[in-house]
């Protein structure tokens, strides 16, 4: 349910709860910012100790304030919070920021305080922000409900891009870079530990207000995972673009694991996966946060990834190049028509071509600059354009950026500019800062910003409405799932994990459990040779470590060896395992190994995992991830983002494997981690082996490891 944050965001009216007249105390910040940056509403100061404060009324309690409030401002020690969000719940205001710390970042009796808050605040319907938290500004509203220190600044300059930030005092820092870069913010939310509001909940209200176009998150943790998904689907649908850093990538990822997915999928690859699925751009470093952002809120998508570059330096060709291909953009040739226009001008100097070097020859022809953009704006073989500047001061500095600026004010297509010199052209760089065209001094920033801006638009034009298909299975197939789970047991064998697939239509071998060697060699005769032999016991989970495999036997000379063998290792392995018997299984023919799993991830729930087989998944970690249930679409791309792709589309002579075939097991695994989420942490099919042409798939093996609410680990 999408709330209604406008007092909170929008306050008419204001009670600064704990206002100070000493300096730099937290409740005499608010009101000199509050005051300084032209907030229009009615501020209550309140405090006991003061009858008036910078000419204001100053009221002793809340409950003496004679009108009505839309926020509080709670500028009190961490004692006090409680008793005055009581008070804040009494006199009925809407919404309240706690800016205090002491609560949940302070540990488990921290924790117990801030449930506290909620209970408070959901009792009297309060929409709480914080505590812990340095505040919210309102840029275009002029209303600076917040203690950072930035707020010294002379002017706040407003734009589109919505600023939220878990961590306060970096926020309030990151502001400062921001604004001297002239990026315009038309929110800064500093969310803190969340007791009540969440970034999602804030994210959703932005998404619907007409000032916000973009939204940047600095994020450590999302503690309501649902939340944020349905969020991310709303911005995808409102064409608001979404810019992550997610700090602290080693939290979560030291769990002890069972599975080979289980072990591969820390949290960290886990908010890779989703943001990724969920067309979020994920950003390294934090000058990368607001300029990826400043770019996607100036410029239009691009219809392509086709890149012109111009430069006035042929060694900044050769580095935006160089970078531009890593990244995957096409720097294609120029048409015919733009060889033709530009070579009569460059005719004396050089030959025309993608990078174009206009070399000196700029110095002494002024016009050749801005004719070179006009044309490359033209040229159809194009989508963005980025310009190389090196060395240009002063008063040209100016005149180089006016043509650009006056270039690209006439044309729907994105012109970055990355400009190399320093202190000496910053007149030139400022009007650029301050126009509508992004500016960069570092290519590698630039040409990040060039790839977020063309995957976003790829993302954006790939986007349908599409629904995710509904996997169903019959009642008897349910009847014998709920059987296989009655189980207590943590672990379930091949046998039992395969009974589970086969309900769900995923194909398996021909296989039989056998108790003792006479019924062994029955059951190998009639699957005929050659066959598998694996071991199924209460204590081994993984068969091949314990030797407990035996592969291709060909007859029942070779089929007693082997069971002889398997019960030798076993023994040695683990002497005290119950053996509960041996699986047949029919030799498959050879195909492509894949592996696809299951990870139940403690915030997203179920994340469904695709690699090849052997080396590939476990040691290249080439594998992909997408957050449960899928849609074809991401089951298609998670096949096509991983390296081995091209071994499955067929190499050297080999055929397409049965590309359809995976991505409907994968969208298959994917409703059946829906449906048992509540019963497995973990699942692996590996190997399935896939065959070419439309030849289908077969799971080999599997494991399915169910939520650990037992601490000992035993096996059915």
């Amino acid at each position: 349910m999408r709330l209604d944050l406008t007092s909170l965001l929008k306050p008419q009216s204001i009670a600064l709860i704990g206002v100070s007249k000493e300096p730099g105390r937290i409740g005499e910040r608010i009101l000199r910012y509050l005051t300084n940056h032209g907030y229009r509403g009615a501020i209550f100061p309140v405090n006991p100790k003061y009858e008036e404060i910078q000419g204001r009324k100053c009221y002793p309690n809340i409950a003496s304030i004679p009108s009505e409030i839309d926020v509080a401002l709670m500028a009190v020690p961490e004692q006090f919070i409680l008793s005055v969000l009581e008070e804040v719940g009494k006199k009925r205001i809407k919404s309240a920021i706690i800016y205090s710390a002491g609560f949940s970042e302070l540990g488990a009796q921290g924790q117990i305080k801030q449930e506290k808050i909620k209970q408070v605040a959901k009792e009297h319907g309060i929409l709480v922000c914080g505590p812990n938290c340095v505040g919210i500004i309102n840029f275009h509203d002029h209303i600076a409900m917040s203690f950072s220190q930035f707020l010294d600044i002379p002017k706040l300059i407003s734009g589109n891009i919505a600023f939220i930030s878990q961590s306060g005092a970096l926020g309030g820092a990151l502001l400062n870079r921001i604004q001297d870069r002239s990026i315009g913010i038309s929110y800064f939310i500093s969310t803190g530990n969340e007791a009540v509001l969440e970034s999602s909940d804030f994210m959703e209200y932005l998404l619907n207000d007409p000032s916000t176009t973009v939204i940047m998150v600095l994020i450590e943790g999302i503690r309501d995972a649902e939340g944020f998904l349905r969020t991310a689907d709303l911005a995808v649908k409102k064409k608001k673009p979404i810019v992550v850093l997610k700090i602290g990538k080693t939290g979560a990822g030291g769990k002890a694991a069972s599975s080979h997915t289980g072990s591969m999928t820390g949290s960290d690859v886990v908010y890779d996966a989703v943001l990724r699925q969920k067309g979020i751009i994920r950003v390294e470093e934090v000058e990368d946060l607001y300029l990826t952002a400043s770019t996607l809120a100036k410029c239009q998508r691009p219809k392509g990834n086709r890149v012109g570059i111009i430069t006035t330096t042929g060694g900044g060709g050769v580095i935006l190049t160089d970078k531009l291909v890593e990244m995957g953009m096409n720097l294609p040739e120029l048409s015919q028509n733009t060889v033709a226009r530009l070579t009569e001008t460059k005719a004396s100097f050089g030959i025309v071509k993608n990078p174009l070097d206009l070399t000196a020859q700029v110095v002494n022809d002024p016009l050749l600059f801005p004719k070179s953009i006009e044309t490359f704006i033209q040229d159809e073989n194009l989508d963005i354009i980025v310009v190389s500047l090196a060395m240009v001061a002063g008063e040209r500095s100016r005149e180089r950026a006016s043509h650009i600026i006056q270039a690209a004010n006439s044309t729907e297509k994105p012109i970055l500019t990355w400009w190399a010199s320093g202190s000496l052209s910053n007149s030139g760089m400022k009007m650029l800062e301050e126009s509508r065209f992004p500016l960069f001094t570092s290519p590698n920033r630039g040409v990040k910003a060039v790839n977020a801006l063309v995957q976003y638009s790829r993302f954006i034009e790939a986007y349908e409405d599409e629904k995710v298909p509904v996997i169903s299975i019959s009642a008897d197939n349910r009847l014998k799932i709920e059987k296989v789970l009655e189980t207590s047991f943590q672990i379930l064998t091949e046998n039992k994990g395969k009974e589970i697939l086969s309900c769900y239509g995923i194909p398996i071998p021909l296989e039989v459990l056998g108790k003792d060697l006479e019924e062994i060699n029955q059951i190998a005769s009639r699957i005929g040779y050659p066959v598998a032999l694996k071991i199924i016991s209460s204590q081994i989970k993984h068969k091949t470590e314990a030797g407990g495999i035996k592969l291709n036997i060909k007859n029942g000379r070779e089929l007693n060896r082997a069971y002889e063998e398997i019960l030798h290792n076993v023994k040695h392995y683990k002497p005290d395992a119950e053996i509960k018997g041996i699986l047949v299984q029919e030799m498959v023919p050879p195909g492509k190994e894949i592996i696809i799993g299951v990870v139940r991830d403690p915030q997203f729930g179920p994340m469904v995992l695709f690699g090849l087989g052997g080396v590939f998944v476990e040691i290249l970690k080439d594998f992909s991830l997408r957050h449960a249930p899928l849609k074809e679409r991401d089951a298609w791309e998670m096949i096509k983002e991983t390296k081995g792709y091209k071994i499955l589309e067929g190499v050297r002579g080999d055929k397409r494997s049965d590309l359809e075939a995976i991505v409907k097991t994968l969208i298959t695994v994917s409703q059946l981690a829906v449906d048992l989420k509540d019963n497995f942490s973990e699942i692996d099919i590996n190997p399935l082996v896939v065959y070419p042409g439309k030849g289908g798939l077969k799971a080999i093996d599997c494991l399915f490891v169910r939520k650990r609410e037992i601490e000992k680990e035993v096996v059915q």
